[in-house]
């Protein structure tokens, strides 16, 4: 029995990246051929390789492209804030001041959301103002979509800087820093860092 020597097509096709079964191959079958069958081979696997990859559902596109559309973001300075918490007047007002480079501030940060989602039916109405700089403007935004904070939500227009710690009466120039409004508009309580969530709760449910 005679033994075949060199290559299939089909094996030349699968081993064409290699320089020494380019070779055979093209003394074999032919150059042209074995390219043809080669760019054939590499479109199909482009192809299959598109159409295994994960799709989100319709469900989680809807659920990003609606986080997304109802968080907001606006430069403020302290008198807008003043303005804003005023215009509040008949509801509890929860202020945080928080940053995206504040690991303790990014911890406390679901437990306020969580305030307004569960008790803004009964009154109360929380801003956040993040102490960021315009540039990491994105990155606000960002943390915002990610855990649905629907809340009114700012970012101190003067960026994190002193100067925002002293316009805006950071006690001890420390964050997170949070601070409470009756339903007057009368500033009730603060809390500076560190900061205990039941206690925030707390003092909340106390004016409600």
């Amino acid at each position: 029995m005679q033994h075949q020597v060199g290559l299939s097509l089909l094996e030349c096709t699968l081993a064409a990246s290699e320089s020494a079964s380019w070779s055979r191959c093209c003394k074999r079958w032919g150059c042209l051929e074995v390219w043809f069958q080669w760019t054939v081979a590499a479109y199909v696997a482009i192809l299959v390789g598109c159409a295994r990859a994960p799709q989100p559902s319709p469900a989680e596109l809807g659920t990003a492209r609606e986080a997304v559309s109802t968080v907001s973001l606006r430069a403020i300075d302290p008198a807008g804030l003043d303005a804003a918490v005023a215009a509040q007047r008949g509801r509890v007002v929860l202020v945080d001041f928080w940053a995206t480079w504040c690991e303790p501030c990014k911890e406390l940060f679901p437990h306020t959301v969580a305030l307004q989602r569960e008790l803004g039916d009964r009154g109360l109405k929380v801003f956040t103002v993040s102490l960021d700089d315009p540039e990491d403007e994105h990155d606000v935004l960002a943390f915002l979509s990610a855990h649905k904070a629907t809340t009114e939500n700012f970012r101190a227009a003067t960026g994190a800087s002193s100067q925002s710690v002293e316009a805006f009466g950071i006690e001890n120039g420390t964050i997170p820093y949070l601070r409470l409004y009756d339903r007057s508009g009368k500033l009730h309580t603060t809390f500076p860092a560190p900061i205990a969530p039941e206690q925030i709760r707390k003092a909340i449910e106390d004016l409600l």
